[in-house]
């Protein structure tokens, strides 16, 4: 059986207060800041001592090299993320390369999407002003 609605609810704010509470934390151990939508993310630079001379390595093998960073990396994260008060409450979104060293990270909150939320609450917002903008002089012809 699913969570209900409002212990996702609960279980945000649990997600929000103890983020910012590990906000300086987090920006001083590992380079990550939080949006508005409260997701966490930092681009990860793969240090050039992990790889020999730039001619002699290919692609596949920055790859291979770069997954078990990647992955040491995201295993310190979820020690420090899982000490502060967030087990299961976080979830990593997407790893995207952004560079050839370099991959960003995203993280947020596990029980809903919370852009999407924004997203479609902006959405709402905008059709009440339009309806708004439209009913308003029906109403002052009547009244």
């Amino acid at each position: 059986m699913g969570v209900s609605l409002f212990k996702k609810i609960y279980l945000f704010f649990v997600y929000r207060k103890n983020l910012l509470k590990a906000k300086v934390d987090l920006k001083l151990q590992f380079n990550m800041r939080i949006d508005n939508v409260y997701r966490f993310y930092t681009v990860l630079n793969i240090p050039e001592d992990f790889f020999e001379e730039p001619y002699n390595i290919r692609k596949t093998d920055i790859d291979v090299i770069s997954s078990n960073y990647i992955k040491s990396f995201n295993d310190r994260i979820s020690l420090f993320l899982n000490t502060r008060g967030l087990t299961e409450l976080y979830k990593l979104y997407d790893i995207e390369k952004v560079d050839k060293y370099s991959y960003l990270f995203v993280f947020g909150y596990s029980l809903l999407d919370t852009k999407q939320i924004v997203i479609n609450l902006i959405y709402f917002l905008v059709f009440l002003i339009i309806l708004s903008l439209t009913l308003t002089p029906i109403f002052l012809i009547f009244f």
